[in-house]
């Protein structure tokens, strides 16, 4: 006699489903209840059921990762999926891929009895009940555990070994080139229609914008992407190596945002985060994919945020002359770890930014900018958790976002600044110890000046050479490489941000002589310093 497996978090409805079907007058039974998708596909390795009879939204894992999961193992496994929401129509053609009904809760009595018996006789002529279940390995278990969480928290916490690629290689998950970025796609749940959105499942939403994408790389490019969160899908993209022209994630991106809009009228936004080697580089790129899509909240949805661009200074982020605003003592003071100069210098910052401003929006933007970049600080050091607590940095920005009084923003935006200073204080104090974390903290602080390799090791009384190959050891690049860089990135923001001369701009950075800065500039960025603005105006233009 043909068996359901009821899947629902709910006991109270799986209980009602049985007592429906035990009454039905076909010959279905009842194999056995689970409550989410990890003990539903134990239990279809044990009863093994033909029918699996499954909600969409639970707890853990949801019907779709079950239904993904159970298919791909045992592909003649009939479901039939329950959901409480009826925006259904345009997921069907995706969703009838393996599922062969839908139905709505509660769930009507003769309907359910209607399409029993259908599959019931399907099952009856088929006489292929015997072939639904066929050996597996002995470590499916593991590899679906892989599949589920290791995808997520391994390869983008960088927690993969060389085991893991193993399992995944053996349910087609490969990753064969060199070079690797992430996509972070979001819906634009607030530009879509607030009834379609409340009377669809999040979940289904999710589905579809992940098959687009996936069929896109399958098309266009090499990547594996899957369901992050109810509002989240991520796309890690493997690539041959670095475009020589063109910028091919760009173009991935544009693809899958018009695709989105033509098939379902829905809008996304994605972050990219930028193309690093080898797969120790992806939780990099990850993390630069996330900090590119906070900045949604300053240039808006529907669109694409490159974190590179973010960078250089060409991503349409609405800048105002920042020549007059105290911003570099307040980014000093946080650093330092210096309560109450941090205190005063955000009530500076706010005080000029409202004088100065053309419009609300711009002061909101600009504040919510110097937080992104403390909450890319905060990642780097991890102390996002004790600055934020419970808190994430969306929040925080969109509670910035909703003030419309000066006083209310320097009270709101000082505490959490002042937080984030007290945070790195008390890690500095911890770290004295550590003569490398002192190397970085004093570098960070007087990278403007002049600085010799001798004059650096003295600050943690260390041989300069012993101290060259340490640094090189724990960062994986030389000391002059690390404030080269720092100088470098700061010009870079001058030049775009100010119309300082060049020469005061290699000066303030630590340049000793225009010379060297146009030489080290140009082998850095691959353009003089005056051709470097010239491009980056242009692009905002």
């Amino acid at each position: 006699m043909p068996n359901i497996l009821i899947v629902d978090d709910e006991a109270i409805f799986r209980k009602g489903l049985r007592k429906i079907i035990e009454s039905s007058s076909g010959s279905w039974q009842v194999a056995g209840e689970a409550k989410d998708g990890y003990e539903a596909l134990e239990m279809v390795e044990s009863l093994k059921p033909d029918l699996l009879l499954t909600d969409i939204r639970m707890p853990r894992m949801d019907g779709l990762q079950l239904i993904h999961i159970a298919k791909e193992r045992f592909p003649k496994l009939l479901v039939i999926v329950l959901s409480g929401f009826d925006e259904f129509t345009y997921l069907q053609q995706s969703l009838r891929h393996g599922v062969r009904d839908y139905l709505m809760k509660p769930v009507e009595r003769e309907e359910l009895f209607k399409t029993l018996n259908k599959l019931e006789t399907e099952l009856a002529k088929s006489q292929q009940v015997p072939e639904l279940y066929t050996s597996e390995p002995t470590d499916a278990r593991v590899i679906r555990q892989h599949v589920s969480e290791h995808l997520v928290a391994g390869l983008l916490k960088g927690y993969v070994n060389e085991g893991d690629l193993a399992l995944l290689a053996r349910i087609g998950v490969t990753f064969q080139e060199p070079y690797f970025a992430c996509m972070i796609i979001k819906l634009d749940k607030d530009l879509l229609d607030k009834e379609r959105y409340e009377k669809a499942d999040p979940s289904l939403f999710q589905l579809y914008i992940q098959q687009i994408i996936q069929e896109l790389l399958d098309q266009r490019a090499k990547g594996f992407s899957f369901i992050l969160s109810e509002t989240e899908v991520v796309a890690l993209v493997n690539l041959s190596g670095q475009p020589e022209a063109g910028d091919p994630l760009l173009e991935l991106s544009e693809t899958i945002r018009r695709r989105m809009i033509s098939l379902s009228r829905l809008t996304v936004t994605i972050g990219l985060g930028r193309i690093v080697n080898g797969m120790k580089e992806i939780p990099q790129s990850f993390q630069e994919a996330k900090i590119a899509q906070l900045h949604r909240l300053i240039v808006g949805g529907d669109r694409i945020i490159s974190y590179a661009r973010i960078k250089e200074g060409g991503e349409e982020i609405a800048w105002s002359s920042l020549l007059e605003l105290p911003l570099g003592m307040l980014e000093s003071s946080i650093q330092e770890g210096k309560l109450k100069l941090t205190r005063e210098y955000t009530a500076s910052f706010i005080t000029a930014l409202c004088s100065q401003a053309k419009s609300p929006e711009v002061i909101h933007q600009q504040i919510c900018k110097v937080l992104i970049h403390g909450y890319e600080e905060a990642e780097k050091l991890e102390l996002t958790q004790s600055w934020l607590g419970e808190r994430t940095i969306q929040s925080v920005l969109l509670e910035i976002c909703s003030l419309n009084s000066r006083t209310e923003l320097i009270d709101c935006c000082s505490s959490h600044l002042e937080k984030l200073a007290e945070c790195i204080a008390n890690r500095q104090r911890k770290s004295d110890h550590d003569p490398i974390e002192k190397v970085i903290r004093y570098v960070n602080q007087h990278y403007q000046e002049p600085l010799s390799l001798t004059q650096v090791a003295e600050q943690v009384y260390l041989n300069p050479a012993y101290l060259s190959t340490l640094f090189k050891q724990r960062t994986g690049r030389s000391l002059v490489e690390y404030w080269t860089e720092l100088r470098v990135s700061e010009a870079k923001k001058r030049l775009v941000a100010s119309n300082e001369k060049v020469t005061i701009i290699a000066e303030n950075t630590g340049f000793g002589n225009i010379r060297h800065f146009n030489r080290v500039f140009k082998s850095v960025t691959g353009l003089a310093p005056i051709d470097y603005r010239e491009q980056a105006r242009a692009v905002k233009a």
